[in-house]
């Protein structure tokens, strides 16, 4: 292979087109001919990595040209990076995928993209090929992977590597790897920083890395990842050209009035933009503009200024209100765009753009970073004139794998369901994120597990989670414990944290329920049995795990109930409080039980011994009942009696019965009462809350739930502006201002939850864990009139499901429902405690209620 130069315009690698056909990748073997790459000159981080640390400056770019010895019929190529990557054949993009290779155990695994780029192949005799890819920090050597106090970052260099396959007419083929004799390596191109946190800076006056091969040195092998390179099989990210979203509102402000102690005033509007309108933004002014929605997303610009003009983009997910006064948390004056909830504000979380200046207008999209918000704020050095500008969501979740829509006759529910719908988009971004616009933006294992079940119900995410799974056993500690992140990243490391540890079981069990998938539990299986073991070991007792857990659990987070973690009221002076330790072992106990009887569901769908789990599933249910509760169905720990979670998973666990169980549910009921109807769960009790009231006769209060619009309540967060999901029940209050500053998200997915309850109650939608996947549907709609009606789609496994009520003039119900051909259904009708049996089809039922 000989170097070449070539010239091709910056507008091309900025266009949206894109070449190349993803396919399966070549076998593994073919690694043994490449090797890792690096730039020898390569900046990298040095010193204490401490909260904020950006990556080093610049892009990475390796390039080769490889001229045909005859005929080219295909061309293959397999690519791998440490680092985000972007991939180029004679100038032209490969692939719609972005932020390849995606976030993954940064010592064990990384991920590899193959494509057919015979498209874009130049196939005569002689002719010459170049092949070349952007490597930037992002998921390997920045801050997202690497602990506070690092010496420097995770990953200390960026890396690339490849191999192209060549078929030739005859049939022969041809293999070039990287290496250090045929590749050249610099720093180069128009993307001088790029990092998951920082953002990204963008100079359109420099030409793209691919034209400039003569400014490129002989690269150096790279030793630094050692594990295996596995092919990409789910959890690829996406731009969402689809969905994206243009301004609702846009605004220039230079001056503010009303400042005063304590209150940082208010912005001066100068002018306003229509939607669609150019707007033309002076040095010295700030534009505002409001996308509508809140999201993981992009800001796509076509704009145009003088050479050099620097344009500085801050995303941000709201505004600070009441004349910017610090007691309701605003970080500036009214109007302006909020940014101290993101944390490491002042030097991550922006675009920087200088702009070529030919005269004409030039369009950028970045694709080195991805930010959460509603909001930008843009400021500039000279006049800019943008013609356009987008949101353009970010996601792992393609619009090919979108597969149900709910809907209903209750505006204020129907944004509920939305904004759980966005919270999944933005947040499972190839990982099950918990927040994706803060300095955070990690697989959460909570988070997950409360929510995999109501993702299903929305989008395919069976080869998410089996890519995902991989990151939780790679991840596992020696003892078989899991994370609370995973991958393992900057924190989140400790395991054995009831609820969060645990999603390594629930979420290969809720895959297989609703997919029929027996392969994430194949795939997993020696990694849940080493957790499981420790659970029964240890009979999942915080005491004995404290070598694992750091004496600390996360528990129901961020409730408003006594002996919650993050609040502090779980911990005295010397450490957790001995109830608080009681109630721990009281959940775990009832995880414990969870994680067993799902065992047994798994063991007996792969073939395997159930009787194992069946067996602990009895010891785990016999031992939280003599440990924790009187026979009377109250709770050992006094406090525990005057709290919503305890009893709740008493109930789902099946822990009480009979008088007991009475008892339970009348002091639960009352609980709701003294509370003004409002729930007081975190994560983990607001995850089972609506179908453990509806399965133990309180679906009337589900339902009062479900419509209240006191704090704390889902359509509390909607009345004060939400678009998704909030981390806290009170992240935003009208009347008072921000939530706690330190931690308080605006995208935060968990208590989406209640969405799987709005399928599988009110839309009647359910699987039955003995025939998975829909095979055999559980129809058990419970109406109420304050609703309207509901019409569901769900792209089951097994086909199509679609449930439509409604209530006529008459006031009857009316019910509408469609079972896919081959499936049956046991179909509860409201009111009646018999069930029938359907057949594939559709059917027609009015009822009186």
């Amino acid at each position: 292979m000989v170097m070449m130069s070539m010239t091709v315009s910056s507008s091309m690698a900025k266009s949206h087109f894109v070449s190349g056909k993803r396919v399966e990748a070549l076998n593994t073997s073919a690694w043994e001919k490449s090797m890792w790459i690096s730039v020898k000159n390569a900046p990298v981080v040095t010193g204490e990595v401490r909260d904020g640390s950006r990556a080093a400056d610049g892009a990475n770019w390796f390039l080769t040209s490889i001229e045909n010895q005859q005929k080219v019929v295909k061309a293959t190529w397999m690519t791998a990076s440490l680092g985000v990557s972007e991939l180029f054949v004679n100038g032209k993009r490969i692939g719609e995928e972005v932020l390849r290779p995606g976030f993954t155990h940064r010592e064990k695994t990384k991920r590899s993209f193959t494509y057919d780029v015979t498209d874009v192949f130049l196939k005569k005799p002689g002719q010459r090929n170049v092949l070349s890819a952007q490597v930037t920090p992002g998921w390997w050597a920045d801050k997202i992977v690497t602990p506070w106090g690092t010496d420097g970052m995770i990953g200390h260099k960026c890396a690339f590597r490849g191999v192209l396959v060549i078929e030739y007419a005859d049939g022969s083929k041809q293999t070039y790897g990287t290496n250090l004799q045929d590749w050249k390596a610099g720093i180069a191109g128009p993307v001088t920083h790029a990092g998951i946190y920082d953002g990204e800076a963008y100079d359109a006056r420099i030409a793209q890395g691919f034209s400039t091969p003569d400014a490129f040195s002989v690269p150096e092998e790279n030793t630094e990842f050692r594990g295996e390179i596995l092919p990409s099989c789910g959890a690829e990210v996406y731009a969402r050209e689809d969905l994206a979203l243009t301004p609702v509102q846009a605004y220039i402000w230079k001056e503010v009035r009303g400042a005063r102690d304590g209150e940082y005033g208010k912005v001066v509007i100068d002018r306003t933009f229509k939607p669609g309108q150019e707007m033309t933004l002076h040095a010295g002014e700030t534009l505002v503009v409001d996308f509508g929605q809140n999201c993981a997303a992009v800001p796509s610009f076509v704009f145009k200024a003088a050479a050099g003009t620097r344009l500085s983009c801050l995303p941000g997910e709201l505004l600070n209100d009441g004349n910017g006064a610090r007691s309701r948390g605003m970080d500036g004056p009214e109007g302006t765009v909020h940014r101290e909830n993101l944390r490491a504000h002042d030097n991550c979380f922006r675009l920087d753009y200088t702009f070529a200046g030919n005269g004409q207008y030039e369009s950028y999209q970045p694709r080195a970073t991805f930010f959460g918000y509603r909001y930008v704020s843009i400021s500039a050095t000279a006049t800019v004139c943008i013609k356009s500008l987008r949101s353009v969501p970010i996601t792992s979740i393609h619009k090919n794998l979108e597969i149900g829509t709910i809907n209903t006759g209750h505006e204020l529910v129907n944004r509920l369901i939305s904004n759980t719908l966005w919270g999944l988009r933005s947040n499972y971004l190839s990982v099950p994120t918990d927040c994706p616009q803060r300095n955070e933006r990690l697989g959460w294992t909570a988070d997950t597990q409360v929510f995999t079940e109501t993702g299903t119900f929305f989008a395919d995410t069976k080869n998410f989670f089996h890519k995902w799974m991989r990151d939780m056993s790679d991840s596992q500690d020696a003892l078989g414990g899991y994370p609370g992140v995973a991958p393992v990243a900057q924190y989140g490391g400790e395991c054995m944290r009831l609820g969060w540890t645990d999603a390594g079981i629930i979420v290969p069990w809720t895959i297989w329920k609703q997919f029929a998938d027996t392969q994430i539990i194949n795939q997993s299986w020696t990694s849940m049995k080493r957790f499981i073991d420790r659970v029964n070991a240890t009979c999942y007792r915080h005491q004995e795990l404290i070598g694992q857990n750091g004496n600390y659990q996360w528990a129901d987070w961020l409730s408003y109930e006594p002996l919650e973690s993050c609040g502090g009221s779980a911990f005295g002076s010397n450490g957790p409080l001995p109830d608080a330790v009681d109630y721990w072992n009281y959940l775990s106990a009832c995880y414990w039980q969870i994680d067993a009887e799902m065992m047994r569901d798994m063991a007996k769908a792969t073939g395997r011994d159930y009787k194992t789990y069946e067996e602990m599933a009895l010891r785990a249910k016999a031992y939280t009942k003599e440990h924790f509760l009187n026979a009377d169905g109250t709770f050992k720990t006094q406090i525990l009696n005057t709290m919503q979670t305890p009893a709740l998973f008493a109930l789902k666990n099946q822990l009480v019965e009979g008088e007991a169980k009475k008892q339970l549910v009348a002091r639960l009921r009352q609980n709701f009462k003294d509370h003004d109807g409002c729930l007081q769960t975190g994560f983990l009790g607001t995850s089972i809350i609506m179908g453990t009231l509806t399965d133990n006769g309180m679906a009337d209060i589900a339902y009062n739930l479900l419509f209240q619009r006191k704090n704390p309540s889902w359509l509390y967060s909607i009345d004060n502006g939400a678009t998704t999901m909030w981390e806290r029940w009170n992240s935003y209050m009208k009347d008072k201002g921000m939530g706690p500053r330190g931690m308080n998200s605006f995208n935060h997915y968990a208590y989406g939850a209640v969405c799987e309850w709005i399928w599988e109650t009110v839309a009647g939608i359910a699987a039955d864990p003995m025939q998975p996947g829909f095979k055999h549907i559980i129809m058990r709609p419970i109406p109420d009139k304050r609703l309207g009606h509901i019409d569901a789609q769900y792209q089951s496994a097994a086909g199509l499901i679609k449930s439509h009520w409604h209530y006529d003039k008459n006031g009857q119900w009316n019910w509408q429902f469609t079972i896919p051909k081959g499936a049956t259904a046991t179909v509860y009708l409201p009111g009646e405690a018999t069930p029938k049996e359907y057949v594939g089809g559709t059917y027609k039922i009015k009822k009186s209620l």
